[in-house]
Protein backbone atom coordinates (compact mmCIF):
# COMPACT_ATOMS: atom_id res chain seq x y z
CA UNK A 1 0.00 0.00 0.00
CA UNK A 2 1.30 3.68 -0.71
CA UNK A 3 0.78 6.14 1.66
CA UNK A 4 -0.72 9.21 1.43
CA UNK A 5 3.00 11.26 1.05
CA UNK A 6 3.29 8.86 -1.78
CA UNK A 7 0.15 9.24 -3.48
CA UNK A 8 0.61 13.21 -3.41
CA UNK A 9 4.05 12.85 -5.12
CA UNK A 10 2.80 10.50 -7.92
CA UNK A 11 -0.11 12.90 -8.12
CA UNK A 12 2.35 16.05 -8.57
CA UNK A 13 4.50 14.72 -11.02
CA UNK A 14 1.14 13.18 -13.11
CA UNK A 15 0.26 17.06 -13.55
CA UNK A 16 3.78 18.11 -14.26
CA UNK A 17 4.16 15.59 -16.81
CA UNK A 18 0.51 16.39 -18.54
CA UNK A 19 1.42 20.66 -18.27
CA UNK A 20 4.75 19.76 -20.11
CA UNK A 21 3.06 17.47 -22.15
CA UNK A 22 0.48 20.28 -23.50
CA UNK A 23 3.21 22.83 -23.47
CA UNK A 24 5.88 20.46 -25.65
CA UNK A 25 3.05 19.65 -28.09
CA UNK A 26 2.21 23.94 -28.64
CA UNK A 27 6.05 24.22 -29.20
CA UNK A 28 6.10 21.46 -31.92
CA UNK A 29 3.24 22.57 -33.54
CA UNK A 30 4.85 25.81 -33.73
CA UNK A 31 7.51 24.69 -35.67
CA UNK A 32 6.10 22.22 -38.32
CA UNK A 33 3.37 23.48 -40.97
CA UNK A 34 1.76 20.89 -44.29
CA UNK A 35 2.05 21.79 -47.13
CA UNK A 36 -1.32 23.30 -48.91
CA UNK A 37 -0.64 21.38 -52.11
CA UNK A 38 0.28 17.85 -50.93
CA UNK A 39 -0.40 18.17 -47.04
CA UNK A 40 2.99 16.74 -46.37
CA UNK A 41 3.89 18.05 -42.71
CA UNK A 42 7.66 19.03 -42.61
CA UNK A 43 9.53 21.92 -40.33
CA UNK A 44 8.41 25.37 -41.40
CA UNK A 45 11.69 26.31 -42.63
CA UNK A 46 12.01 23.86 -45.35
CA UNK A 47 8.81 25.01 -46.77
CA UNK A 48 8.50 27.73 -48.27
CA UNK A 49 5.44 30.82 -47.98
CA UNK A 50 3.19 31.75 -50.60
CA UNK A 51 3.93 35.45 -50.91
CA UNK A 52 0.51 36.23 -52.50
CA UNK A 53 -1.49 33.97 -49.91
CA UNK A 54 -2.02 34.38 -46.12
CA UNK A 55 -0.74 31.91 -43.87
CA UNK A 56 0.20 29.27 -47.06
CA UNK A 57 3.28 27.24 -46.61
CA UNK A 58 4.30 24.67 -50.08
CA UNK A 59 6.91 22.46 -51.11
CA UNK A 60 9.69 24.27 -52.84
CA UNK A 61 9.49 23.10 -56.32
CA UNK A 62 6.56 20.84 -57.47
CA UNK A 63 4.12 21.96 -55.02
CA UNK A 64 4.97 25.58 -55.34
CA UNK A 65 4.73 25.64 -59.17
CA UNK A 66 1.30 23.86 -58.83
CA UNK A 67 -0.27 26.32 -56.51
CA UNK A 68 0.78 29.28 -58.37
CA UNK A 69 -0.31 28.04 -61.81
CA UNK A 70 -3.43 27.07 -60.68
CA UNK A 71 -4.04 30.22 -57.91
CA UNK A 72 -1.73 32.83 -59.69
CA UNK A 73 -1.12 32.16 -63.23
CA UNK A 74 0.21 35.14 -64.26
CA UNK A 75 2.89 35.09 -61.20
CA UNK A 76 3.60 31.05 -62.01
CA UNK A 77 5.83 32.20 -64.83
CA UNK A 78 8.31 33.78 -62.13
CA UNK A 79 8.04 31.31 -59.76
Amino acid sequence: MLDKDDLRRIHEEREVHEKWWKISRHVVADLLEACSVCGTVREREHLTRCPWCEDVYLCPKGCAHTHNSQLHPRASFWA
